[in-house]
């Protein structure tokens, strides 16, 4: 299994779910690759160097590298939030289709992501009590609650629309999605519409996943949990 780890502050509180998912895969004898982008963790670069396409083709590089260490021959891809959408667009990329892809909760909406981390970013400072802080969101411009952001990646999230993921290419993808969410129900559809095998996994919690309260805390929801890793273990039993 390749995973790819959502941005900033939700890549934190997903850090802990991707430990305790992955121990329990490696003792059922499935591998599982975990990477940092570039400018991301301990790759190389800043984190004002990232953007989409870059980490479009990590993803490819580590999906190369887990074939190259495991010989394996039926690999699934596990992205969250803006990891799935980087997943989704780079699946597309390869020369023959990945066999599940799993995606919980992918960004389809740039501009929506942009002011979710504005408001989010605005609400931390105010809390945190910055002099020049106002709970109005703002246009982020170098940084997103602690992470620096580049021109390119702000200018890329702008453009992204549910198209884009659209070209995904997978023997499979399965949306892990909370209930009644109206842009994965449409995700889903557009998904089906360009010919790929879909299925829709709702759960019902509903995530914060990056408030000030939410910053602090590890995300491990015991049944998300357990979906995760039966669609994975169902699948490396195909």
């Amino acid at each position: 299994m390749l995973v790819c780890s959502p941005f900033g502050q939700e890549s934190i509180r997903f850090h802990r779910m991707l430990r305790v998912l992955s121990d329990r895969l490696a003792s059922r004898g499935i591998g599982v690759l975990r990477f940092d982008y570039f400018g991301v963790g301990e790759s190389a670069g800043d984190d004002d160097e990232g953007d989409l396409l870059g980490w479009r083709d990590d993803v490819l590089i580590a999906h190369n590298e887990l074939l190259r260490r495991s010989r394996a021959t039926r690999i699934i891809w596990l992205g969250a939030r803006l990891g799935a959408t980087i997943a989704a667009i780079a699946s597309s990329q390869l020369p023959s289709p990945a066999d599940r892809l799993i995606l919980w909760e992918p960004v389809a909406d740039g501009r929506s992501y942009l002011r979710e981390l504005e408001t989010a970013h605005a609400r931390a400072l105010a809390d945190a009590g910055s002099p020049s802080s106002s709970t109005t969101p703002t246009a982020i411009v170098d940084e997103a609650l602690g992470f620096g952001v580049s021109a390119a990646l702000l200018e890329q999230l702008g453009r992204l629309v549910q198209a884009d993921l659209e070209t995904a290419k997978a023997k499979q993808v399965i949306l892990v999605l909370p209930p009644h969410q109206t842009a994965g129900a449409a995700l889903a559809q557009g998904l089906a519409r360009s010919g790929l095998q879909t299925r829709v996994d709702e759960f019902s919690h509903v995530f914060d996943w990056s408030s000030e309260e939410a910053m602090s805390t590890a995300l491990v929801p015991a049944p998300v949990l357990e979906m995760l890793a039966t669609h994975i273990e169902a699948a490396s039993d195909e």
